[in-house]
């Protein structure tokens, strides 16, 4: 680690933190990696260490064009060499960009993952004078189906992995529960990964929900609560808003208490999403409204509150956003603002995730003529990215060119629907979360398979003294399997006096009493 120090001391001025250094290790020793670390904890700082102390081209996959204008703008301001690829440049910007890859001027290459399905891109970095020595897969949950917010995109970086000579892979995320965790590593085809994973408290942040009146329409309730909120702690501040039109319904209502407010979501042109996130960072607006297409990544210390306007779909994206909050260690707020009546929302979004039966069986009919997705979807009938979600199902299913049609048609199906089972049991975990009366510090590390005593001090539910603490169990719990009379087999992932948290294979995750151990229901399997 000698060289990693002086490039450390030299190049950025920094000292590294235990969790950088130990991941930093891994790779450098040619280790393909997963790291799981908080928000805050300087995940950018490792593949750009790792990647200088390795030598040659650091290919860094990023998800939002913002992310990688943040990460580029990191490396040129330390006079390291690095150049982005994206659909949004100029000809003249990306010819040049492509060329300066192509002759090995630079030492890190950013790019989106639809950039690895680009033949030029692809050659550029395949054809590079410097030889490809990492690739790192920033925000890697999104490569998991059981991640928020899944991108199809991502399932090539590992054929990508191998036509680069398959150097070690470094993917890094904030959000990574057990199966999500195992499913990163499997979709890369890491080679004996080593999975880092540091605890996920921050305890700088408080936690809180409210509930939003039930005699009020749920728009306006909604609203009136997430303002009423958003009055009493401090700014900079992100809401978030679970469809585009609260979005913009919340800005309005806020710029009428004198906030310098603007909405952020795919509806709004990307130039205009651009102008919105350097006047945040540039201190020019108290709060930014916005789906989840906001936030990730976002590299701004002083968010001092965290509002969402309804339950999320997952405690995955409600862990991810909330990090946005407090960086800079200094006290922040994340405040869950629940309407029962809004669940709808996420629960609709989660099915409309699962391809038609009748999509299924017009792909599957038709593979015998062609797999070339664009061909496919003219001659089914169907849309390309329906036809792309069933290649996919079959390519994750192991099913190869010579394909049984009832067969495969049965299993998509069958695997849609555990999916749409894990969805479901997961805004389900949301619910939970938002209406549970124990230290929510407590709660919400559990559904990430780690245990905190309980109480906290600094979350609603310990201030109002609504539950006694309960005792933890001297047993552990990390990776203890359990099998269900009814559910089959599952993860046990933290156990107290109170509740057990469980993901179950087919079911997803459940909230169970320990009773369950004593009646027969529930038993660690052998």
């Amino acid at each position: 680690m000698a060289d990693v120090d002086a490039i450390v001391a030299a190049v950025f001025g920094f000292e590294l933190r235990p969790a950088q250094r130990e991941t930093i290790a891994s790779v450098v020793g040619g280790r393909d990696t997963l790291a799981v670390l908080p928000t805050g904890s300087g995940k950018s700082a490792i593949y750009q260490v790792a990647g200088l102390a390795l030598g040659g081209l650091t290919v860094v996959v990023s998800p939002l064009l913002a992310l990688q204008r943040d990460q580029l703008r990191s490396l040129t301001g330390h006079d390291v060499a690095a150049r982005m690829l994206n659909s949004g440049q100029r000809h003249a910007e990306r010819a040049e960009a492509l060329r300066a890859v192509r002759d090995g001027e630079v030492d890190f290459v950013l790019l989106g993952p639809e950039q690895l399905g680009n033949e030029e891109a692809v050659a550029a970095i395949g054809g590079s004078k410097r030889a490809v020595t990492l690739l790192a897969v920033d925000e890697a949950h999104l490569i998991s189906q059981w991640g928020h917010d899944f991108r199809p995109d991502y399932l090539t970086l590992a054929d990508v992995a191998d036509t680069l000579g398959r150097p070690p892979v470094l993917a890094l995320t904030a959000t990574a529960a057990p199966p999500v965790q195992a499913d990163i590593t499997r979709r890369l085809r890491m080679v004996d990964p080593r999975v880092i994973v540091t605890g996920f408290d921050r305890p700088n942040l408080s936690l809180a929900a409210r509930l939003t009146r039930p005699d009020k329409p749920e728009a306006r309730a909604l609203e009136d609560r997430t303002v009423e909120v958003m009055l009493a702690h401090e700014t900079p501040a992100l809401v978030y808003a679970l469809t585009h039109a609260h979005c913009e319904e919340l800005a309005s209502r806020l710029r009428l208490d004198a906030y310098k407010v603007a909405a952020y979501h795919a509806g709004v042109p990307a130039a205009e999403r651009a102008r919105i996130q350097d006047a945040f960072f540039a201190g020019e607006l108290d709060i930014v409204v916005a789906t989840s297409a906001f936030g990730m990544g976002i590299d701004k210390p002083d968010i001092r509150t965290v509002v969402h306007a309804g339950v999320p779909g997952s405690l995955d994206e409600y862990y991810q956003e909330i990090g946005r909050g407090g960086r800079d260690g200094q006290p922040a707020h994340a405040v869950l603002v629940h309407d029962g009546r809004a669940m709808r929302i996420p629960r609709l979004l989660a099915a409309r995730s699962r391809v038609p039966a009748a999509t299924v069986a017009a792909v599957v009919e038709h593979l015998s003529v062609t797999r070339e997705p664009a061909e496919l979807a003219k001659v089914a009938g169907v849309s390309r990215n329906a036809v792309q979600r069933v290649l996919d199902e079959l390519h994750e299913l192991g099913f190869g060119p010579t394909v049984a049609p009832a067969e495969a048609e049965r299993e998509v199906l069958a695997s849609g629907e555990r999916r749409q089972t894990v969805l479901t049991s997961q805004i389900e975990a949301s619910r939970h979360y938002a209406e549970t009366t124990h230290c929510r510090r407590a709660e919400l590390p559990a559904y990430f398979g780690e245990h905190y005593a309980a109480p906290c001090g600094n979350c609603d539910n310990d201030a109002a003294g609504r539950v006694p603490a309960p005792a933890a169990s001297s047993e552990t719990t990390d990776g203890v399997r359990v099998m269900h009379k009814y559910w089959g087999s599952g993860l046990l992932l933290t156990r107290d006096e109170h509740e057990l948290t469980v993901l179950f294979d087919a079911v997803g995750y459940r909230h169970l009493t320990p009773a369950v151990l004593t009646n027969g229901l529930l038993s660690i399997a052998s």
